[in-house]
């Protein structure tokens, strides 16, 4: 297989992948560091947070801290944006995933036979800002609403709301709509079951009936509520008594001692180490001594940027964990060995799994410690997500930048490898053209003023086909002195031989003397001298006559006639068959050198042909050439023999045994040179009819209107 340059130079170019490979070896390399340095970070960010929140014993002294163990407050958590009370609770996201169920076992008042689809609900708490949010998914199977005109707030399907307020006092409120829609709460006093209420507009939200009951989405200032708080849906479904039949609630309500506690995240803690949360993909939590979450920042989940490429990156990287099971996104409480450890005054680092497996959390938790007690502790999380992060960005930014330099070095060296070829390949044209059919110098100028090994080369061929052409008019100008001065001497030993011949007597009987004998012999040495002296000339005569012929436009056909009647009467023994076209040829040349080539070819077929076998002449025109063939019967071409040498000078394949005269191989020569004046080219085969050889000349048909109409 041949390459080009430029093939070559584009396979040496792919070399440039390499550097993305060692690249990619490097960066892979890295993730061992990347790993320290991640647990190093989180390890720092726990220790800066807990250093501040030192300082700040107070956020701590909540009394929420000495909740009872078997009572599970409700806990608030935080939103990201606010709720719209509209009805869709959408907007609420994957809190849905946290309400907790309340049924058979949270009833605090029956009375009949329970079932489940008479009275359940669903519910969570969460806090935006200054509010409260709270949301109640109800299945009712008998919906009852206040009467407009009754002033009687137990006597319909109703919300109750029991809180201990900033002041210490204990409050209840009750909420009881005539219709969907927006809604209010009454304030009642806790003692009694049907007082006249007064409205509390700073509690407001929304009652949205559907196919199985309703939904309640409420809105509570945080500046109302203190550490106690608990919520009652009380199911009315008797239209004539209007007795309650359910009540079913998240705490004992009806004993004010026995409230439940709400625990609501701390603001000021939030406040303080979300500055410090600011990382992409990194959250903070920040437990009190029962694990129980007091502030959260941050998020695990982070954006990537989609490069294109990421299809290709995933191959050498594993994909970055962008989507994963983050099961502690809303939890209250924090458990685990890190967090255990802290709690117990050490710090500690964990890695662990996400549920689904699809990501690595690594988790740093520190102390905080007050007057060398530990009150709560700070957890750092971030997961492995970073780690790719940092090795897909940094694969991806040297691909990209490799692409580039290996686009634009590829460029530049297909262009220097397409000018290259184009100045090889034009020092090959003038190199070819510097010399033509003939073997003759046409000239000596292709150097090059390039100061590169190309223009070396140039001139280097410069100067050998300038010594060349000196060579070849050196042996052109041979031939002509020799025949020269080798015609003077033999002109002497002629003329010396024939005064020797009219000396000479002959014998009484008649016979030749012996002497006479070698005279004869060297007469005709003399004359096969001559011979070849006048045909050593007749190729340089004919080129240099070549260059001074001029064209004239004549009828091919009929000179080829006269010439096959001139050969049946100089080779009387021999049988020409011609076949020339009905239609004049014109043709624009010398008629004299086509009758001299003909002669040439008709010569060399008399010589080879067998016997009495015949010699035909064919001539005619083919679309824009004109075919002149000569066929002939006898021995076929050798095989071994090249076209193209049977045409060159001083080249003969014929045995001179048995011939009086002497052949030097310049025949079919002259004939070259006068078919390729004439713009033709000659041809020899082996005849595949019988044995024999065709020889055929080519030559371009004259069309030219201007040359017809002179013909005419």
């Amino acid at each position: 297989m041949i390459f080009s340059i430029r093939s070559r130079v584009l396979l040496l170019s792919l070399t440039l992948f390499s550097i993305p490979y060692v690249g990619y070896e490097y960066v892979r390399e890295m993730e061992q560091y990347l790993r320290r340095n991640l647990e190093t970070s989180l390890q720092e960010t726990a220790r800066a947070v807990a250093g501040v929140l030192n300082s700040n014993p107070t956020l701590f002294s909540r009394k929420l801290v000495d909740t009872v163990p078997e009572d599970e407050p409700l806990f608030a958590h935080t939103l990201k944006d606010p709720i719209k009370f509209d009805g869709n609770i959408d907007d609420w996201g994957d809190l849905l995933l946290q309400t907790g169920d309340y049924a058979g076992k949270h009833i605090l008042k029956n009375s009949g036979t329970y079932s489940q689809d008479s009275l359940s609900f669903r519910h969570v708490l969460s806090k935006y800002k200054g509010y409260l949010y709270a949301l109640f998914v109800v299945q009712d199977d008998i919906l009852v609403y206040r009467e407009p005109t009754s002033l009687r707030l137990d006597r319909s399907d109703h919300l109750q709301i029991v809180m201990k307020e900033p002041n210490g006092q204990i409050y209840r409120y009750v909420i009881t709509p005539s219709g969907p829609g927006w809604i209010n709460a009454y304030k009642v006093p806790s003692h009694s079951d049907s007082p006249k209420a007064e409205v509390e507009n700073r509690i407001q939200g929304l009652w949205q009936q559907t196919a199985d009951g309703y939904i309640i989405e409420l809105r509570v200032p945080l500046n109302k509520i203190n550490e106690r708080l608990g919520f009652a849906i009380a199911d009315v479904d008797d239209l004539k008594e209007r007795n309650i039949k359910t009540l079913i609630g998240t705490s004992a309500i009806q004993n004010l001692e026995t409230v439940g506690k709400v625990f609501i995240p701390s603001p000021e803690i939030e406040n303080i180490i979300k500055p410090l949360a600011q990382t992409p993909g990194r959250r903070l939590w920040v437990l009190d001594n029962q694990r129980r979450v007091l502030a959260k920042s941050g998020d695990l989940q982070r954006e990537f940027l989609h490069h294109p490429l990421n299809v290709l990156y995933s191959f050498l990287l594993l994909s970055s964990s962008e989507n994963f099971k983050d099961d502690q996104a809303r939890a209250s409480r924090l458990e685990g060995e890190e967090v255990n450890s802290a709690l117990k005054g050490q710090a500690e680092l964990r890695w662990s799994s996400t549920s689904d497996e699809q990501a690595v959390i690594v988790s740093a938790a520190h102390p905080i410690v007050v007057d060398n007690q530990v009150i709560g502790a700070v957890v750092a999380q971030e997961t492995t997500s970073s780690i790719q992060a940092v090795q897909r960005q940094a694969i991806a930014n040297l691909f990209n930048k490799t692409l580039i330099v290996f686009t634009v070095v590829t460029l530049l060296l297909l262009w220097f490898a397409n000018r290259l070829s184009i100045r090889l390949r034009q020092l090959r044209d003038q190199a070819e053209h510097a010399i033509d059919l003939n073997g003759r110098v046409t000239t000596t100028k292709i150097g090059s003023t390039a100061k590169d090994e190309i223009g070396d080369l140039s001139r280097s061929f410069s100067t050998i086909l300038e010594k060349l052409k000196q060579y070849n008019t050196y042996l052109e100008g041979m031939a002509s002195r020799l025949s020269h001065e080798l015609r003077t001497p033999l002109a002497v030993v002629r003329s010396s031989l024939e005064n020797l011949e009219s000396l000479e007597t002959f014998q009484v009987t008649g016979e030749p003397k012996e002497s006479q004998i070698y005279i004869e012999r060297a007469k005709a040495g003399i004359d096969r001298l001559n011979m070849i002296i006048t045909r050593l000339s007749e190729a340089t005569r004919l080129e240099q006559a070549l260059q001074n012929e001029e064209r004239e436009l004549f009828e091919l056909t009929e000179l080829v006639s006269s010439c096959v009647a001139g050969y049946r009467l100089v080779y009387p023994q021999q049988n020409f068959q011609a076949e020339l076209s009905g239609q004049p040829i014109l043709l624009q040349g010398v008629p004299d050198l086509i009758a001299q080539m003909l002669d040439k070819l008709i010569s060399n077929a008399v010589d080879f042909s067998e016997g009495q076998s015949p010699i035909k002449i064919q001539l005619y025109q083919e679309r824009q050439m004109i075919h002149l063939e000569v066929i002939n019967r006898g021995k076929s071409l050798p095989l071994e023999i090249e076209q193209d040498q049977l045409f060159e000078s001083m080249v003969s394949f014929r045995s001179q045994s048995g011939k009086k005269e002497p052949h030097l191989g310049l025949g079919l020569y002259i004939v070259r040179l006068i078919a390729g004046y004439h713009g033709g080219q000659v041809r020899a085969n082996n005849n595949h009819e019988y044995p024999g050889a065709i020889f055929s000349v080519l030559l371009p048909v004259t069309d030219h209107p201007a040359l017809l109409l002179s013909a005419q």
